[in-house]
């Protein structure tokens, strides 16, 4: 599926980057949807993806050129992307990401997305729970079009309630972004690995998206 959407993106791209503005140099972009460049100061941005766990919406507005802020909705089937929690639920983010470093080919920034989180049980009782999502991001600039991600994650959670208690995954994570033009964007990224459970136990945990984000 990633590959068609790429090659539909190179495709639709031939004419679409000619027609809309110049891209730049090899440095590539000026933002990233999987990378670690911001929308710049007074830039917006929005986001959709598909996939495991979920859909999600995101919006993030540039405060400066290295910050910039927003929110995400996530309507999901798992469990904070725990393989073995098929469970609907929503969770509400708050969007942070600090641009560190912005070279011509490389960029680093670390993020924090924290907000409430809800789901449904098996048995219909309703599971409450808090998120606490610290991350990093190392993008890299293959060409004006091609960018990639780099990402490791700890998208730690609190369960509230019996049986409840502090989650840990670590997940390391790879995006891929092909820019139809330099405002639109198509991405796909994934990430994978354990999630400590608060009774000891391990569990893996998969996100996988793909989607399309527009600056405007």
């Amino acid at each position: 599926m990633t590959a068609a959407w790429l090659c539909l993106a190179v495709v639709l791209g031939a004419d679409g980057l000619g027609a809309d503005e110049p891209l730049p140099g090899p440095q590539g972009q000026r933002w990233s949807a999987v990378g670690a460049r911001t929308v710049g100061e007074g830039g917006n941005a929005l986001e959709a993806g598909l996939g495991w766990p979920g859909l999600s919406v995101g919006y993030a507005r540039g405060v400066s050129s290295r910050v910039e802020l927003g929110g995400r909705l996530g309507l999901n089937w798992s469990l904070q992307g725990l393989v073995t929690r098929p469970l609907a639920g929503l969770t509400v983010q708050g969007l942070l990401r600090v641009k560190l470093v912005d070279g011509d080919v490389a960029s680093f920034a670390i993020t924090f997305e924290p907000g409430p989180l809800f789901a449904v049980e098996r048995s219909g009782n309703g599971l409450v729970g808090l998120s606490l999502p610290v991350g990093v991001q190392l993008g890299v600039a293959v060409s004006s079009a091609l960018g990639l991600g780099l990402t490791f994650d700890a998208p730690l959670w609190l369960q509230f309630g019996a049986g409840g208690g502090l989650n840990v995954p670590l997940l390391p994570g790879l995006g891929v972004e092909y820019f139809i033009t330099s405002a639109l964007p198509v991405f796909f990224r994934v990430r994978m690995g354990p999630t400590v459970r608060p009774a000891g136990t391990v569990e893996l945990a998969f996100d996988a998206r793909l989607g399309v984000a527009w600056r405007f």
